[in-house]
């Protein structure tokens, strides 16, 4: 998977595979990423927070009610959101709630089409009771958690022992469940407060050279935070999809057939101008004329010539299933088409096995489609002779 991870000063690109994590530059985006699962991290320095209290209303409704009075929670007009629902209660429901400006990520977007977005500070939630500290930019982040919920969070230019002991005595939570009570470790990444004495355990993690929120991407249920986006399409059109296929597929035969018919009508040509000069020839006296270059130009002609039916069949033992052939236009021995599959290198992979394909090249970059895994793209083979 390729992750974004968005700060103020910019944002810069990172790989995770087989629990390894890698810087990657920009430039080598093109080259990586249309296999890849996409995900956007929303630095903690770009997060706003709060936590408030709704009746008890089912999760869509809460969504809408709260997408409707958010702008009154934070100074920021163009914005994206998402909630926890912290506790429910006999009289209503606590909700955790992040937010953060759209206008740096929609440019981002251009250049690197993220599937899912993250706030950082949910990348710190897991069942494991602790306080995590981690500083990034010179600022000292605190991120409290127990049993999967979110207790809070400080950001500190300056960090004390003082701070830490301050920071957990103040976890005021409305609540009746004292989860700042299984608070008994601390995890600490990094050379911080080397001399720090508290009466709990201290586990302490060598700093890391990427954001130390990033080791938990692959632990978490992407689902969540799969993003929406309005589909360039309405449901009818859908509907009419396989009327569309009969009519691209006729139109196919019929300039296939046109192609053929040209083909047939320039051989024609050539035979009947052969056969004028022989005739010519024989009510000539004198010795015969060589006609071997115009007849071999034929031959050639048509030893060129793949048959449409020979590819088919090829087609149809080659291409994988589940891939749909959109387009297909054969000129001699050059095969164009355009296809839909979710490996378009499979397919590549399997046509240049094939006994009557020289060479397979793919034209442009693969596009996904929008909400599904599929690609469309183009393909040309250059074909043997039958």
């Amino acid at each position: 998977m390729i992750v974004a991870y968005l700060q103020k000063e910019g944002v810069k690109f990172y790989k995770i595979k087989d629990g390894k994590i890698a810087e990657i530059p920009q430039e080598s985006l093109k080259f990586t990423q249309f296999f890849s699962k996409k995900i956007l991290i929303i630095s903690k320095e770009l997060l706003f927070y709060t936590r408030k209290n709704y009746p008890p209303i089912p999760l869509a409704k809460l969504k809408k009610a709260i997408q409707l009075e958010i702008p009154e929670f934070f100074p920021i007009s163009n914005l994206d959101f998402t909630i926890r629902v912290f506790e429910v209660t006999e009289k209503g429901q606590i909700v955790d709630i992040w937010a953060w400006s759209k206008d740096e990520y929609e440019r981002i977007f251009k250049v690197f089409p993220f599937q899912y977005v993250i706030p950082e500070d949910l990348l710190f939630v897991d069942e494991e009771s602790a306080l995590k500290i981690f500083s990034s930019r010179g600022i000292y982040h605190l991120i409290a958690c127990a049993k999967g919920k979110f207790l809070g969070t400080l950001s500190l230019a300056n960090l004390t022992q003082k701070d830490i002991e301050l920071f957990l005595a103040g976890l005021t939570l409305t609540s009746s469940t004292p989860y700042q009570e299984e608070i008994k470790k601390i995890i600490i990444y990094g050379d911080i407060l080397k001399d720090m004495n508290l009466k709990m355990m201290v586990v302490r993690i060598p700093a890391r050279p990427y954001p130390v929120s990033l080791e938990r991407i692959p632990k978490i249920n992407l689902k969540e935070f799969k993003i929406k986006r309005v589909l360039p399409f309405k449901i009818d059109f859908i509907l009419r999809v396989p009327i569309y296929a009969l009519v691209g597929y006729s139109v196919f035969l019929y300039f296939t057939a046109q192609n053929y018919d040209a083909l047939i009508k320039d051989l024609k040509s050539k035979i009947s101008e052969l056969d004028r000069k022989i005739a010519s020839l024989e009510n000539r006296e004198g010795a015969p004329k060589d006609y071997s270059a115009l007849i071999s130009e034929v031959n050639k002609k048509i030893s060129e010539t793949v048959s449409p039916l020979t590819i088919m069949n090829e087609l149809a033992q080659k291409i994988p299933l589940g891939c749909t052939v959109n387009r297909f236009v054969l000129n001699e021995k050059r095969l164009e088409m355009s296809m839909t599959f979710e490996d378009p290198l499979e397919v590549i992979s399997a046509l240049e096995s094939s006994k009557i394909v020289k060479s397979v090249k793919l034209e442009g970059t693969p596009i996904k489609k929008t909400g599904t895994r599929l690609y469309d793209f183009r393909l040309t083979l250059e074909l043997e002779s039958d």
